[in-house]
């Protein structure tokens, strides 16, 4: 008796941190995901007053932040980026954030945050991105794809631009996925170390 109650608590266990692992930050692609890294194009540097909107539809319930890669040009020192997520109809930003260019991963993936904003699935948005301190030879450029979802419209300066900025958008939830995953790599190993217990007894 006192063994069964070990296994039930070791099982629950065991459940319990697999759904604890499995709250990860879930990416949704505004672009095409199967872009090659080459066929993506840079926009270069924005000016001071220059900007690239995205709009989207929400696909998940709550939006905590984006995924956005980016690539740091000359000495980003005085260089900082400014994002916001804006209601389309009033143009007003719903959720803002800011980065130093010293903090930007070169030519790779920044996860920028900001307070998780809810009742999202299904709502439009805009993605505002801006910089100050820049320079010629200073400063942040963003990747375009050629191809992106059915809807979304993208402007560069000003500019309708073919394409989709790179980026995307960041639920931080319960992914089953994950956790069935986790469950079963959990499962193999407890049975692989059972068999080997039985070899070596």
């Amino acid at each position: 008796m006192k063994k069964k109650i070990t296994v039930i608590l070791l099982i629950a266990g065991v459940l319990v941190l697999a759904y604890l692992y499995a709250h990860i930050d879930k990416n949704t692609y505004l672009y095409d995901r199967n872009t090659d890294s080459a066929d993506l194009t840079g926009t270069g540097i924005l000016e001071e007053k220059e900007e690239i909107l995205q709009s989207f539809t929400c696909a998940e319930d709550s939006i905590d932040g984006i995924n956005l890669k980016a690539t740091v040009i000359g000495s980003p020192e005085n260089v900082e980026l400014q994002y916001a997520l804006t209601d389309p109809e009033s143009g007003e930003a719903i959720r803002q954030g800011k980065i130093q260019g010293l903090e930007i991963k070169n030519n790779k993936f920044n996860k920028l945050k900001f307070p998780v904003l809810k009742g999202t699935k299904g709502k439009n948005y805009i993605l505002r991105l801006t910089e100050s301190g820049t320079g010629e030879e200073a400063g942040v450029g963003f990747f375009l794809s050629p191809t992106g979802e059915q809807g979304q419209e993208l402007r560069v300066r000003g500019n309708d631009t073919q394409g989709t900025l790179a980026v995307r958008v960041l639920t931080h939830r319960f992914d089953l996925e994950t956790f069935i995953v986790l469950l079963g790599i959990i499962a193999f190993i407890a049975g692989f170390m059972k068999v080997l217990y039985k070899l070596f007894k």
